[in-house]
């Protein structure tokens, strides 16, 4: 084992045994402690593989892996970790844990092969980053963004015509009443035989 693996596993040993200690006599936090406790195991074991095959010359170079179909959620969903910056710390208050935290940045800060390791291994800083976040820590490399995979455009569709809705037809206005007209009056002035009546 080299420094950068004997540094990095003494101060997760570490930060391990003081988390079983607190799970151990808090029943509160026993939960989330367990799965913290199993991602700094993997994190250990991962990070010493990874050194491991960059000495060795045997390092895979990092694949753009498109993203994951969603699965369906199960019912009973998995436990998961938090995600906030700085939770372990903020939630346990704990002067050991904190130690650890200091530990742990002043090896990422310090330490002169890591650089030149994180640069031949991204994947390594994509294991740090939890770790970091769990912690309160700045990670040694920022992370890049997530590669999607190239998606073909699609073509987009003509909007399909809407049908002009008929309108109702416009009432006409009332017709005005017509006034019957009057039959003309017989004159007095003509007898019904057609003759005229002189004045007398």
């Amino acid at each position: 084992m080299t420094p950068l693996t004997t540094n990095f596993r003494s101060i997760l040993d570490g930060l391990k045994v003081t988390l079983g200690l607190i799970a151990h006599r808090d029943a509160r936090v026993r939960a989330v402690l367990t799965l913290a406790w199993y991602r700094i195991h993997r994190t250990i074991n991962r990070f010493e593989r990874l050194v491991a095959l960059w000495q060795s010359g045997k390092l895979p170079k990092p694949s753009i892996r498109a993203p994951r179909a969603k699965r369906p959620s199960p019912t009973t969903p998995a436990p998961r970790l938090p995600s906030g910056q700085a939770w372990l710390v903020r939630r346990l208050q704990d002067h050991h844990v904190n130690t650890r935290a200091s530990q742990l940045q002043h090896f990422l800060a310090n330490t002169p092969e890591l650089p030149e390791f994180l640069a031949a291994a991204p994947q390594a800083n994509r294991l740090l980053r939890p770790l970091c976040t769990m912690l309160g820590i700045t990670p040694p490399v920022p992370l890049p963004p997530r590669a999607q995979a190239a998606r073909p455009a699609r073509p987009r569709k003509p909007p399909r015509p809407r049908p002009a809705r008929p309108r109702p037809p416009r009432p006409s206005p009332p017709a005005a009443p017509t006034v019957p007209s009057r039959a003309p009056e017989p004159s007095f002035a003509h007898s019904p035989l057609g003759l005229r009546f002189l004045p007398l």
